[in-house]
């Protein structure tokens, strides 16, 4: 951010959207200011105050931007760069059909870690020692429009950053915070989430306690480093380091017990920002309006049924599906205790799976040749798949392909078309008892479902009703085309499901959705590390120290009183623990350094918490 009174003294260095205005004249930032471009002569001026920054004896630089900001940068500097690079002009306007257009989606995204790279070094000039790292982007699909991606950035940085803020209002799952720490850590570099104390805008007010001290428990459970802003110089307000101590103060009494773990997780699921980036469904219906499909008053909003035409809102849908199915995945396997870790795409490599039993790709529809290459190898080898909807059914840059193998790696023969998407009253069958759900149950279908035929020899134990066209309607039967596809592949299994399962839960939050998705997962495993017998809002996660040849299991206690902010947390009492290893010497609570009673059994260990409030942890010598 920068004034209007020091951008006038340097007008070559603002970021121009492609109506060749400054982008913070259309845009204020924070209501009153404008950015730069980090392709002009800005960067020069930028990397030597970066240099009498270092002089003065700090160990390092936090960046909280640059970016690239959404139909930018069409400044003289960038016309020039992408010339020099691509041979062509930079794209008039926003064309996913347009093959420049992708070229200058990557174009923003190497100039900002370009920037990065030549901030570090101007950094280590000064201090080989010293350390620098950019407010990045967190998991969201959206974070292509402002060039954002660790994957890109942290070869340049000694930190991967993200910000998670309370907001109210918002509408953001309790599991916000620990969601964006476990995507973090998936990348190369030490995590770090950006949280404040603030009630939202209102920044001299504290946050309820309780909001603070859950967002820190999450946050370091999650093997990342919490980043706490406070606005009020004089710390008038009462309540606002207290919380703050409690959690952190924890942290550093038992320091030792958080460094140097590894993960026990051995399910694996993608978080694809090839995806996020370059996917634009196939599929025109899928850009209907269909309302919201509430009902008041005696009235469904069902939409208008018009086709949305604009790239720029057809890109933002397909965002809202993957955001959807990226919180509706999570959600689903943290509610019911199960153990995983996030991916990246350059994760899909077979040495990286070699560490997994189970791979899930909620609609990772982006997959390079080699990433497809490595999944197909890793099934062939013995993993389990769990792949939704278009999976792999474009390339790293989104265009279609015609792979008739991959497609019948996921069982399918031959795909129709879309049913036609409606809000409700639309339903899946299961033909045999499967995943809990006795035969002849009824499921709500997720909106976004293909008609797909299945190979031969695939077993399809659930099915689709015909479609309704309106609601109250008369069932009219079940239809010829399956709604879960499971087959073998080499040594392994391939669970594909055509509906977007997660992202309808995500958005709609149907219970029996998460029991699918969840079930689908537990079937797909060996054995379950642990199990526990909580309510599905406390969060576990499980580390092993091998150089101290014991497990840490954290517990994080989110069983509050319906309504955020935060004011009160339910305690959960007798939760029941069982966890698989050979023998065990002692288990004990860090809170209270009270030893817990175990009994050993068949190669578990069985033990119980007395109590639970917010934050624990457990620790099991063997």
């Amino acid at each position: 951010w920068y004034s209007y009174e020091f951008a006038k003294k340097h007008p070559d260095w603002e970021q121009l959207i492609s109506s060749a205005e400054p982008y913070g004249k259309i845009h204020p930032l924070y209501g009153n200011g404008t950015t730069f471009c980090v392709n002009s002569p800005w960067r020069n001026w930028a990397f030597r105050l970066i240099k009498e920054t270092m002089k003065t004896g700090v160990d390092g630089i936090f960046l909280d931007g640059p970016v690239v900001f959404s139909d930018c940068c069409y400044c003289q500097y960038c016309e020039e760069k992408f010339k020099k690079t691509y041979g062509e002009n930079l794209p008039e306007k926003e064309d996913w059909q347009n093959f420049l257009w992708k070229d200058f989606i990557e174009f923003r995204r190497d100039s900002l870690a370009e920037f990065l790279r030549d901030a570090q070094k101007a950094m280590k000039e000064i201090n080989s020692e010293g350390v620098i790292f950019l407010n990045a982007g967190g998991w969201q699909p959206s974070g292509w429009r402002v060039a954002r991606d660790i994957e890109k950035m942290q070869d340049y940085q000694d930190f991967n950053g993200a910000e998670e803020f309370f907001h109210p209002k918002a509408e953001k799952s309790i599991l916000a915070t620990s969601m964006m720490a476990k995507y973090l850590t998936a990348g190369m570099k030490p995590a770090v989430v950006f949280n404040h104390y603030a009630m939202g805008s209102w920044h001299y007010i504290p946050l309820m306690p309780l909001e603070i001290k859950l967002a820190l428990a999450q946050i370091i459970a999650n093997r990342a480093n919490p980043w706490i802003c406070v606005f009020d110089p004089l710390a008038k307000n009462i309540g606002e380091k207290e919380p703050v101590a409690e959690v952190l103060g924890f942290a550093e009494e038992n320091e030792e017990y958080y460094l140097k773990t590894s993960s026990l997780a051995k399910v694996a699921v993608h978080f694809s920002r090839q995806t996020s980036t370059y996917y634009l469904s196939q599929y025109t219906s899928l850009y209907k309006d269909l309302g919201t499909g509430k009902e008041e008053g005696l009235v469904l909003d069902q939409g208008t049924g018009k086709l949305v035409v604009d790239w720029e809102r057809r890109k933002s849908i397909n965002e809202s599906l993957l955001h959807h199915s990226y919180i509706g995945c999570y959600l689903s396997l943290i509610r019911s205790h199960t153990l995983f870790d996030i991916i990246l795409d350059k994760n899909l490599t077979s040495e990286k799976l070699k560490e997994y039993e189970v791979l899930v790709l909620p609609n990772s529809a982006c997959l390079s040749e080699n990433q497809r290459k490595a999944i197909k190898e890793f099934v062939r080898k013995g993993g389990k798949l769990f792949a939704s909807f278009e999976t792999g059914f474009y390339d790293e840059k989104g265009n279609l392909l015609e792979d008739k193998e991959w497609k019948e790696f996921l069982g399918i023969e031959e795909i129709e078309d879309l049913f036609p998407p409606m809000v409700g009253e639309n339903y899946m069958t299961a033909t045999e008892e499967f995943a809990g759900f006795p035969k002849s149950q009824l499921i709500e279908r997720p909106i976004q479902t293909l008609k797909v035929r299945a190979k031969k020899s695939t077993r399809t134990p659930l099915f689709y009703l015909k479609p309704l066209p309106k609601i109250y309607m008369s069932l009219q039967g079940v239809s010829a085309s399956p709604a879960l596809l499971i087959s073998k592949y080499g040594k392994g299994k391939v669970v594909y499901s055509p509906s977007l399962l997660e992202a309808f839960y995500g958005e709609y939050r149907i219970e029996s959705t998460s029991q699918l998705i969840t079930q689908i997962v537990k079937m797909l495993s060996l054995e379950e590390i642990i199990k526990m017998d909580a309510p599905s809002a406390v969060e576990i996660e499980v580390y092993e120290q091998k150089d101290s040849s014991r497990y840490i299991i954290h517990l994080i206690n989110a069983t509050g009183d319906m309504q955020r902010p935060i004011k009160e947390i339910i305690p959960v009492r007798n939760i029941k623990i069982s966890l698989k290893v050979k023998q065990a010497r002692k288990i004990y609570q860090l809170n209270n350094k009270e030893t817990i009673p175990f009994v050993h059994e068949k190669e578990r260990i069985e033990f119980v918490i007395p109590e639970l409030k917010l934050y624990e942890v457990v620790v099991v010598e063997i």
